[in-house]
């Protein structure tokens, strides 16, 4: 027994797919590169400019090669996460802000270094609750052009877990391939222990830019697992309808598995679901809608029709619990989106939609998190556990409060913590929510350090990101 949230029956997942299938097959998609447009027509697609109209056939055949089950390698094999997640989904934190909340009561903020990209990277690989890491914040003083480069770097010199990252270049793409590598052994190597995975996002409604589609190719060759984030806003950018907007974002999906698989059959994907409603006084994405927890439920289950592994339904909690109440609130929506049976989700430590990322919101994340996991234990449902032999001894009027079955299963069937039993808070720390993770903080940046790489790695690094600045910049 485990509860789940779906949004869809069957017959709706089967007519969402056939759905999206005509939309990719009578309007089409539309890519901006040269290359990836001759990739896709060598494979049967229907090429007219810009515009790729992609028959079901080939999209049965993507569907059929893509990998059901795969490994988000680790710096350190340890930390490995196995896709499908068989218990709890795989949490991180969420991905690269450009601003830093510094105070959690008032909101203020600034603007994100390399600096807070490292101490993100050691608090992430501190915390348990945090299963694989994204760069947090932007390195803020360093050439946009080569921030998703140094974030990756920065990334892997203080953090164990597997790396989460976005590319939106095919350059950007070949010089994080040769990071890894750097660190792994070898191009060879880095296929078989793949130690990251890339973001790309199709631009909504039905575009792959030029960039960001060659990266993906260039990474699904190297055997990269690639996570095509669909951003679909209901109104804006999809229709206003749920059906309309599922629909699209899941076009969007399958146009990326037939990108990979066409670049490399086999290659690795995530199927990637951040498809919501628009704020309709904000034009923003409204991750505050109740409708944004239907549409992440759905999105994993296409995922699960398809059999890929999926990140959906961020955990996005957003706001710091000044009481109780305001913590077990953010237990609860922690719940609600472990319901949407999906492998991976970020988000831990989000402020301001994304906007700002705060160490002490991740710190409080993961505290609600861990209380949340109460709502997705597996219960067993086997002779033992329905107790019919027991119930009938005990019969009518009786209790089971001194019975040996009790004494067996109690601690692992029934939640005893309170609200107020911490698991990362210290609890003998005195104040408000927000001024212990504020001491939580500080005691992790003063007094933990990860396991670093060797320094003849280092070394190579450092030597591949000046090779990379004057490729990327053009100044050799």
């Amino acid at each position: 027994m485990k509860a789940i949230l779906n949004s869809l029956s069957e017959d709706e997942v089967e007519r969402i797919h056939e759905a999206s299938l005509q939309i990719l097959k009578e309007t089409g998609v539309k890519i901006l590169s040269e290359k990836v447009r001759k990739l896709l027509a060598e494979n049967g697609a229907d090429v007219n400019g810009a515009i790729v109209k992609i028959p079901g056939s080939l999209v049965a055949e993507a569907i059929k090669k893509a990998p059901k089950e795969l490994t988000l390698c680790a710096r350190e094999p340890r930390c490995d996460l196995n896709l499908p997640s068989s218990e709890f989904r795989f949490l991180s934190t969420t991905g690269f802000s450009p601003f830093i909340t510094t105070n959690l009561e008032t909101g203020e903020r600034r603007k994100s270094t390399s600096s807070d990209v490292k101490d993100f990277a050691v608090a992430g690989d501190y915390l348990d609750t945090v299963d694989f890491f994204w760069p947090s914040v932007l390195p803020g003083e360093i050439s946009p052009p080569l921030q998703e480069l140094y974030s990756l770097a920065i990334a892997f010199e203080n953090n164990r877990k597997h790396i989460q990252c976005s590319c939106v270049t095919e350059k950007t793409a070949k010089w994080q391939i040769r990071l890894a590598s750097a660190i792994v052994g070898g191009e060879e190597a880095l296929k078989k222990r793949p130690i990251f995975s890339t973001i790309n996002c199709p631009i909504a409604p039905l575009t792959f830019e030029e960039g960001a589609c060659e990266a993906m190719v260039t990474l699904a060759k190297a055997g990269i697992p690639t996570a095509p984030m669909t951003m679909v806003l209901a109104t804006t950018t999809a229709p206003a309808t749920l059906a309309g907007t599922l629909v699209m974002g899941n076009a969007e999906e399958l146009a990326s598995l037939v990108i990979v698989e066409c670049a490399n059959p086999g290659a690795p994907m995530i199927y990637t679901s951040e498809a919501a409603p628009a704020n309709m006084r904000t034009g923003e994405i409204n991750y505050n809608a109740p409708q944004y927890l239907v549409i992440s439920a759905a999105g994993a289950q296409m995922a699960r029709f398809y059999k890929i592994p999926s990140l959906a339904a961020d955990v996005f909690l957003g706001e710091a619990p000044s009481d109780i109440l305001s913590f077990e609130r953010n237990v609860l929506r922690a719940a609600m989106w472990f319901m949407c049976k999906s492998d991976l989700s970020p988000s831990l430590g989000c402020r301001d939609l994304a906007m700002s990322a705060s160490l002490g919101q991740l710190v409080l994340d993961c505290e609600a998190c861990e209380h949340a996991r109460a709502y997705l234990r597996r219960f067993e449902l086997n002779d033992d556990a329905l107790a019919l032999d027991l119930i009938h001894r005990v019969g009518p009027g009786g209790h089971f409060l001194g019975e040996k079955h009790t004494l067996k299963h109690f601690k692992q069937e029934i939640w005893s913590r309170e609200l107020s039993d911490t698991f990362i808070l210290d609890p003998e720390t005195k104040g408000s929510f927000i001024e212990r993770a504020r001491v939580k903080v500080r005691e992790i940046l003063a007094t933990y350090t990860p396991p670093p790489v060797e320094e003849s790695v280092h070394k190579e690094m450092e030597q591949i990101l000046r090779h990379a600045e004057k490729d990327i910049l053009g100044d050799g």
